[in-house]
């Protein structure tokens, strides 16, 4: 099996023509590091950060942190990240590198906090740019307290320190199961920044599942790992190691890369003796005075991380593509169940049941019904004069007939709305998508306000039947048929003729309800002609029905609003785009 210490001919190639990379690369990964900084994954406010969410704040930092920077600088210095457990010696392995102290180490956990990074000052501009790890800030002094407020997760200890070989930094990390959630994202981050890592472990610790967690993705990105067995028992290395070595072959990590410390005492400055480091101090230096060797090792690794980032924009494009699916699907419920409340809604203006009980009671007291049934064979104009003697003297009658067509109204416009909101409401908790969005809706649902609404929608309704008969009794003749009933009968006669229908009704409500909206209708008739009648009425009732529509609008926008506010269209589309980029061939060079 292939290691990752040999070098891939690609690699090389790569090495040896300096900047390969940076042109259509650099334009993609930007593309991509914006796609992604724009994307957001729906998740329940009381809820875990999602894998997703993780997957995508990793892929930034990876882009940030070491994708762009070593894009744009092949042969910039090397950065070696110190990475391992608890305990296992970080610290000391880097103060020991050294030859003094300069990384806090002791028994109080977690005993590195701000990571600590030590270089050559001879690349120190380098190291103080913000294109190597950018977001965290650049500190100096002698160690932070682990307890003091100086210690912070969000810093680097920039450590100017000659031991250090040119074109090389050692990074001293958290540690990777700290008991600290911030700890142990920043000490994933910074593996994710490396070019090559010195994995620190110990003989009793060294087959931890964590670790090769971690181990096992680095085999896979092709990065190079330098293993340090700490604090081995003399003689214990026998067994100890071939079973490590075994371990790392199988990951495809390089064994001869493998270093073992022997138990020892350490010196009063708490060192590791010099003996016992220098065989990797030596690998270390070697490789940073080896320019072409550096460059290789840089291009190899920063092709794994070119893979692996392609990868996870790959999964995050699959999921929030899945998510899109997911919103449209909550999209077209909510908008099926308020066409449902819509539906419901005209068939009950439809099929005369409005006609019932309060309207159909003071509709025969506004006309004197059984008169005009009497009175129907006879001249049209007759029955106007009697008519328009009954309203003139009892003028209360047309608003009571207008209150009970709103009451009616407004009763068919809450029930059916609120029954379509408590039904998406249920909808929407069955899955874990609508559960997260419903918890975040306006309330309560209908608004509170649903009542006054619905109110308004009738009494605007009113208003336009109103306006559409004075402009169609604007001539003379006309408004002089008109007077004997007023614009207000008029209106309440034509609000019958609209919902007058033998669908639904039954026995005397035949007799009394359509009996009296023909005569209704012949009225309208005699004033402003049949085919103007028949205008009228569908006009009046397409104005109701769009104030339905508006007044259902007002209610389903909570739930079309925050869909809308979680869609990513465009999001969606640029972060495909720049995955397709990134998978094309050639994009990465």
């Amino acid at each position: 099996m292939e290691s990752n210490s040999e070098l891939s001919e690609s690699a090389a190639v790569q090495a040896a023509s300096g900047n390969e990379f940076s042109s259509a690369a650099t334009h993609n990964l930007a593309e991509l590091r914006d796609a992604l900084s724009s994307l957001v994954f729906v998740h329940h406010p009381s809820a875990p950060v999602s894998q997703s969410e993780e997957l995508r704040a990793k892929t930034l930092h990876q882009i940030s942190d070491y994708l762009l920077p070593r894009v744009s600088n092949l042969g910039a210095p090397l950065l070696a990240v110190v990475g391992g457990s608890t305990g296992s010696g970080k610290s000391t392995l880097v103060n020991s590198l050294l030859g003094e102290q300069v990384s806090i180490s002791g028994a109080v956990r977690p005993t590195t906090r701000t990571p600590v990074l030590a270089f050559n000052p001879s690349d120190q501009l380098f190291f103080e740019s913000e294109r190597v790890l950018p977001e965290l800030s650049r500190v100096t002094g002698q160690g932070f307290s682990v307890s003091g407020d100086s210690s912070r997760n969000d810093a680097l200890l920039m450590t100017p320190h000659n031991q250090v070989p040119q074109g090389l930094a050692i990074l001293d990390a958290p540690d990777i199961d700290s008991v600290s959630d911030d700890n142990r994202a920043l000490a994933g981050q910074l593996l994710n920044a490396a070019d090559l890592w010195i994995f620190v472990t110990t003989a009793n610790r060294y087959a931890d599942a964590l670790p090769w967690d971690l181990l096992t993705d680095a085999g896979v990105r092709n990065i190079t790992v330098c293993v340090v067995l700490n604090r081995v028992p003399l003689g214990a290395e026998k067994d100890i190691v071939p079973d490590l070595r075994r371990l790392l072959a199988e990951k495809n990590l390089d064994s001869s890369l493998l270093h073992v410390l022997n138990e020892t005492q350490l010196s009063e400055n708490k060192l590791i003796p010099a003996d016992q480091v220098a065989p990797l101090l030596k690998w270390l230096s070697d490789l940073a005075a080896d320019a072409t060797k550096r460059q290789q090792l840089a291009a190899q690794t920063l092709e794994g991380a070119m893979r692996r980032t392609t990868a996870d924009a790959g999964e995050l494009l699959a999921e929030v593509q899945d998510q899109e699916e997911q919103l449209a699907e909550l999209r077209q419920l909510t908008d099926d169940r308020f066409s449902q409340a819509l539906s419901r809604i005209n068939e009950g203006l439809d099929d005369g049941s409005l006609l019932r009980g309060e309207i159909l009671a003071r509709w025969q007291d506004f006309v004197g019904a059984g008169e005009l049934l009497r009175g129907i064979e006879g001249a049209v104009g007759r029955v106007r004069d009697r008519i328009g003697a009954f309203f003139s003297g009892r003028p209360a009658a047309t608003h009571k007939v207008e209150q009970a067509i709103e009451t009616g109204l407004h009763t068919v416009f809450i029930a059916e709305i609120t029954k379509a909101c408590h039904d998406i409401d249920r909808s929407w908790k069955n899955t874990p998508l609508g559960q997260a969005l419903r918890d975040e809706l306006m309330s309560p649902r209908p608004p509170a306000d649903l009542d006054e609404q619905a109110a308004d929608s009738v009494r605007l309704w009113q208003k336009d039947i109103l306006e559409m008969i004075r402009e169609e009794g604007a001539g003379k003749r006309k408004t002089a048929r008109m007077a004997a009933f007023g614009v207000n009968g008029v209106a309440v006669i034509l609000m019958v003729v609209v919902f007058a229908s033998t669908a639904g009704l039954t026995g005397i409500e035949i007799g009394i309800a359509g009996g009296s909206a023909v005569v209704g209708q012949k009225l309208l008739e005699a004033i402003f002609g049949e085919d103007a009648v028949r205008r009228m009425a569908t006009r009046a009732r397409k104005m109701l029905d769009a104030r339905a529509k508006v007044l259902i609008a007002s209610s389903s926008q909570i739930y079309t609003n925050e869909i809308d506010a979680h869609c990513q269209p465009e999001v969606v589309e640029a972060l495909e785009s720049a995955t397709q980029s990134l998978n094309s061939k050639g994009a990465r060079k």
